[in-house]
């Protein structure tokens, strides 16, 4: 499919301050939900296993981990196939109120941070060794996104970025539908409640939000090259880099894009 020629770095509605806290939790509960039931990161599973056997460690930090979903997905299917791994969920705006409840599903396998983490700025953690930034990182600029990359390999042991689109032709067409549909189910099957089901099906803000931010989205993604561009400094050549693509949703011609660094 046709690569769009260049990253267009435009905003996201949930990312705006004025937008109300209770809307951005609905927004990534949904987008969370759509990630499960679609397998996005259960079918990256293989390019996981291969990146995190090699780095040896234990515990992987997540970071930008909105309401946690990509992450606890991603954990799910690691322990499925029967990987020895816990998480500890960070976000600059945690959702510790989600976290908290997320925690009591996985005792002793999944923790948080309560605390404001920055992705650009961190500190390492030697229970949490290596890194995981899952559906977030086309939200930063390629100067953000460098800033992330020099301090994982300051910081960490390795780290696993993945987007479940592609910046080319066919995503820009069917993630904004797809992803509108899907707050239409949302209320029906998961959350039952009035401000859901107001939110999603009596008027258009969650939707016009959804259809927006999926343009939003592709249209910020990173190509596979340009991912290694970022690595491509002084900073990051302590890491092993590679990057590249994979697909879920057999039949949808939908994929995904991923960075995967680990020390020499």
């Amino acid at each position: 499919m046709l690569t769009l020629p260049a990253r267009i770095d435009t905003f996201e509605s949930h990312e705006l301050s004025w937008v109300p806290d209770d809307l951005k939790v609905l927004f990534r509960e949904i987008l969370s939900w759509t990630q499960d039931i679609g397998g996005v990161y259960a079918t990256a599973l293989p390019i996981v296993r291969r990146w995190f056997e090699a780095t040896g460690a234990e515990g992987i930090l997540d970071l930008c981990s909105g309401a946690g979903g990509p992450g606890v997905t991603l954990l799910n299917a690691m322990r499925a196939d029967n990987l020895k791994v816990k998480m500890k969920l960070t976000d600059l705006y945690p959702a510790n109120e989600v976290y908290a409840n997320l925690k009591l599903q996985y005792p002793g396998i999944l923790e948080f941070e309560s605390a404001s983490t920055d992705a650009t700025n961190s500190r390492r953690d030697a229970d949490y060794p290596v890194r995981s930034l899952l559906s977030a990182f086309h939200q930063f600029s390629p100067n953000l996104a460098r800033k992330i990359l020099i301090d994982a390999a300051k910081n960490s042991d390795g780290i696993c970025i993945m987007d479940p689109f592609q910046r080319d032709l066919w995503h820009l067409m069917s993630v904004p539908i797809g992803a509108t549909l899907s707050t239409q189910i949302y209320p029906l099957l998961r959350q039952r409640t009035p401000f859901a089901f107001a939110m999603c099906n009596l008027t258009p803000v969650i939707p016009s939000m959804f259809f927006w931010d999926s343009i939003a989205s592709v249209l910020r993604g990173y190509t596979p090259d340009e991912l290694l561009s970022l690595a491509d400094v002084p900073e990051c050549r302590s890491f092993v880099w590679q990057a590249g693509t994979w697909n879920y949703l057999p039949g949808t011609g939908l994929s995904g894009v991923y960075l995967i660094g680990r020390r020499k």
